[in-house]
């Protein structure tokens, strides 16, 4: 008799037991299939980044993407150690001053076997930005982590293009925390 422990799997595939029913019993099937979730991971296309920030009263911290390709949000949000902050994740608006400083970006699968793949986003900050289209809102506090709508269960895809990320010091003292982002690249 086949049972649920018989089934073994690796990699981007997920495995289905089919049983079907033959004269006096049941005969069992196992099918390997294709886990469409899974491909970007294994296949080196999901990556992610992260930023310590300090954020004066008053003040913002702005952050330029600058995406080349379609692009799923898996996650973006903020783990706020001091204050409270507004996150907003804006498209189109005005930017001034520059944005000097990059972001690191990583490739969330780094093991032996998975392709180099090369990012197709930029981040940047330090800069200004005002204005825009608010696409997602976010506010969190001391002790609380926020995430946006966009997770694993709910992604959010976006075509290539420019946006932009204000984390905006919402309390009377500096904030200060982690803001991080991961997504896959189509």
């Amino acid at each position: 008799m086949t049972t649920n422990q018989d089934i073994y799997w690796q990699g981007p595939t997920k495995a289905i037991k089919k049983f079907r029913h033959i004269g006096n019993g049941y005969h069992a099937e196992t099918q390997a299939v294709l886990d469409p979730d899974d491909i970007a991971f294994y296949a080196g296309r999901e990556f992610r980044t992260f930023k310590e920030y300090s954020i004066l009263q008053g003040e913002s911290f702005n952050i330029k993407v600058v995406s080349t390709t379609d692009t799923i949000v898996y996650e973006f949000g903020t783990d706020v150690t001091a204050g409270k902050l507004k996150i907003e994740l804006v498209t189109g608006g005005t930017e001034g001053g520059t944005f000097s400083s990059s972001l690191p970006i990583f490739n969330c699968n780094t093991m032996s076997v998975t392709p180099n793949v090369t990012t197709g986003i930029t981040m940047t900050a330090n800069g200004t930005h005002t204005g825009g289209t608010v696409v997602d809102l976010l506010y969190a506090d001391t002790g609380k982590t926020a995430a946006a709508s966009a997770s694993e269960e709910y992604p959010q895809g976006f075509a290539a293009g420019t946006f932009y990320i204000r984390l905006t010091n919402q309390d009377n003292q500096t904030t200060t925390g982690v803001f991080r982002a991961r997504w896959e690249e189509r």
